[in-house]
């Protein structure tokens, strides 16, 4: 899950209420718009981006437009998070990825960048920001 940790300016989140895709929600879960539908959704892959919000209550939508709450994912936050699996040689500054299911973080290249991290073994919690992604390599003459 992806609990808000510390804000850079003491602010709390504001929710908001948008209709999701027919499913189970939990607490801290980061989801994703589908672009066909303009819904929420759970994180269906490994994501290199930042999921755009994060669920706040656990909640299941029987039908598909039910508004859920949420608050959108913030760069003055510092989310906590746990390893879904051992990600050996992550220090502060490494980034990583939302994994699939949108509840943890694991290896990869994403915009989750590491503040600090209790271990590197599956379950360790971690405390990160979302950030931009990397420019992509090459580029201009």
């Amino acid at each position: 899950m992806f609990q808000p940790w510390k804000s850079d300016n003491g602010a709390v989140l504001p929710w908001e209420y948008l209709p999701a895709e027919a499913g189970t929600y939990h607490v801290g879960q980061a989801l994703n718009l589908d672009a066909s539908t303009g819904q929420l959704e759970a994180v269906a892959a490994d994501l290199e981006t930042t999921p755009p919000y994060i669920c706040n209550a656990e909640i299941k939508v029987e039908t598909a437009g039910t508004p859920i709450p949420v608050s959108r994912t913030s760069r003055d936050v510092i989310y906590e998070t746990t390893l879904q699996a051992a990600a050996t040689g992550t220090v502060a500054g490494t980034r990583l990825v939302v994994k699939s299911g949108g509840t943890q973080v694991g290896t990869g290249d994403g915009t989750f960048e590491v503040v600090s991290l209790d271990g590197t073994t599956a379950g360790s919690i971690v405390r990160g920001r979302f950030v931009d992604p990397k420019p992509a390599a090459g580029g201009g003459g």
